[in-house]
């Protein structure tokens, strides 16, 4: 039975599919904006992949701090670490 991909696993594997970033040029400290040439919006688009494949909301305590590749999988390996689920359960009703 083979181990599920590594946060780092995974998100070498998003930053390639979704911006042609090859694995090699994935430092921890390169800096998203100016190293990756990610945006904001890129930024937005990766966590949400990374949502959708580890099932946990990536809500980082202080977006603004998280410049580096470093700090993002920092922010993923603690979303992963708490378990919180990236979609609030629903309640139907006021009953419920």
């Amino acid at each position: 039975m083979s181990r599920p991909p590594s946060v780092e696993q995974r998100l070498a594997a998003a930053m390639l599919d979704l911006f042609g970033i090859p694995e090699a040029d994935l430092s921890p400290d390169a800096e998203l904006e100016t190293d990756l040439a990610l945006d904001s919006l890129s930024v937005v688009e990766l966590q949400v992949v990374l949502e959708e494949q580890l099932g946990v909301r990536i809500s980082p305590d202080d977006p603004s701090a998280v410049r580096t590749l470093g700090d993002l999988r920092a922010v993923i390996e603690e979303a992963v670490r708490r378990g919180a689920p990236a979609m609030p359960p629903l309640q139907l009703s006021e009953d419920a």
